[in-house]
């Protein structure tokens, strides 16, 4: 059987299962739908971007303390005072009420503070470590995006096969149970069948199963279950990366990688906390300045006053000794800096392996590829060859039903490995840190433009139905 009459083959099987699945047809959601349906509902990535909303008001913070603080001040007091008794001849006696308004106008300002400034460098760093970490939460989105989308794809093309080979291996069933009612097959050809098809059902049942879940992996992004999903093209193009130098790819990523961009502002920033710590040794030189006006408007002995001073202050601050406290906060925070420069060190390798994983996977894909097609083709004509010879009485049964099995795992292994091929190019521009939403766009070029059947959870075994219309050629 050649490719095209298997796909004719697998479009029927779909087309039974949208009939049986009773779905009507509906525009497929495709892998950008789902994506722009992510931006808004995924729990992850909304948190992520409310925690760098938080995390970037820290420099802000940081530079606060190397600008000037400016305060006033005022308050009214109302004054009724009496005389009980006084030694005062001409005040000895009497009463009064006045009020007095009072209102202060104070700016202070850090002349110099080095743990300031090592702060404010600190704050910095940690600024740009931020926008690392929203870049790798963007990129790691438009990636688990991708993953789940195909997962699901992956699945319910296995759930299309299982049923193939449940259909045949039910028929191969029933006509070995027909000719042992009348004699004409072996029991031990009877029990293999029974065997194989209960062994099957099984198996189909834990893919149904599988598929629901692949499905609900789509919905804890989108916070909707998708109602269907556009299938990936029979063609597919397949090139290999571009350029072919590893090295290049390395390049790149040393570049490019957020988790790198982390990981080396993590670094910057535990050297300049060190440097902040330090400070505690060093002096700090402030300066405050201050208007008071003072109006008070009477007194017990006679009348009022209104007085204004003007005060400036430079404040010396030379810490001598603080029970070693400084000096043990810096031995803390050295160590906690080799430790960052560890984890950098580990964040690079980890990305030379991702990076060239993702390199090899590609380059194995593609031959994967062509190399299980052409399994497919050979299994599909040794499948009717020994049906043919099981009937001419030349192949067991038990031969005729491991070919059954053996062309399920060579479709699934195809699929798997287109959907690899997909998956692995999308993971190498995320190990270097340039995957965009555009290399999405172009992915999703690669789905059929077609009407597919619903997806829908079933009542039914607490299974998952993916019925489709049909697949593009």
């Amino acid at each position: 059987m050649n490719n095209a009459r298997w796909r004719r083959k697998t479009r029927a099987i779909q087309v039974a299962g949208l009939l049986l699945a009773s779905a009507g047809f509906a525009q497929a959601e495709d892998l950008s739908d789902i994506y722009q349906q992510a931006l808004s509902n995924d729990p992850t990535y909304l948190a992520g971007i409310h925690q760098f909303s938080a995390d970037v008001e820290g420099y802000i913070q940081a530079r606060s303390s190397l600008l000037p603080t400016v305060s006033f001040n005022m308050f009214r007091t109302e004054n009724k005072q009496d005389i009980k008794s006084s030694d005062n001849d001409v005040f000895g006696f009497g009463s009064t009420s006045y009020p007095i308004d009072d209102y202060t106008l104070s700016i202070s300002q850090s002349i110099y503070s080095y743990t300031n400034w090592a702060r404010l460098r600190q704050a910095e760093a940690l600024s740009e470590r931020y926008q690392g970490e929203l870049a790798a939460l963007e990129q790691d989105l438009l990636l688990r995006t991708a993953e789940a989308y195909f997962a699901a794809l992956a699945v319910h093309e296995e759930n299309t096969y299982i049923a193939a080979e449940e259909k045949a291996v039910k028929q191969h069933f029933e006509l070995i149970e027909a000719k042992r009612k009348d004699g004409l097959a072996r029991e031990t050809d009877f029990l293999d069948a029974q065997a194989r098809y209960l062994q099957t059902k099984a198996r189909a049942l834990e893919i149904r199963m599988r598929l629901k879940d692949s499905l609900e992996m789509v919905s804890e992004l989108t916070g909707t279950t998708p109602a269907s999903l556009a299938l990936l093209k029979a063609a597919v193009p397949m090139a290999s990366p571009d350029p072919a130098s590893t090295d290049e790819w390395l390049g790149t990523a040393l570049e490019y990688n957020p988790e790198l961009k982390i990981r080396t502002n993590a670094v910057e920033a535990a050297r300049e906390e060190v440097k902040s710590l330090k400070g505690g040794h060093y002096p700090t030189l402030d300066l405050d300045i201050s208007y008071n006006n003072n109006d008070t408007q009477g007194s017990l002995y006679g009348g009022g006053s209104e007085v204004t001073t003007t005060a400036a202050t430079v404040s010396l601050n030379i810490p001598i000794y603080s029970g070693g406290l400084v000096s043990s906060r810096v031995r803390a925070a050295t160590d906690l800096l080799s430790r960052t420069m560890q984890e950098l060190e580990l964040e690079q390798r980890a990305v030379k392996r991702q990076t060239l994983s993702a390199y090899d996977g590609i380059i194995t894909d593609i031959a994967k590829v062509e190399s299980l097609a052409k399994s497919v083709e050979s299994y599909e004509l040794a499948v009717e060859a020994k049906r043919v010879g099981f009937s001419s009485g030349l192949t067991t049964s038990l031969s005729v039903l491991d070919a059954e099995r053996d062309l399920f795992f060579a479709r699934s292994e195809y699929a798997r490995a287109r959907y690899g091929y997909i998956l692995n190019t999308l993971r190498l521009k995320r190990a270097v840190g340039v995957l965009s939403e555009a290399d999405l766009t172009q992915v999703n070029g690669l789905l059929a433009d077609e009407k597919t059947g619903s997806a829908h959870l079933s009542a039914y075994s607490r299974t998952t139905t993916l019925a489709v219309a049909g697949q593009a050629d």
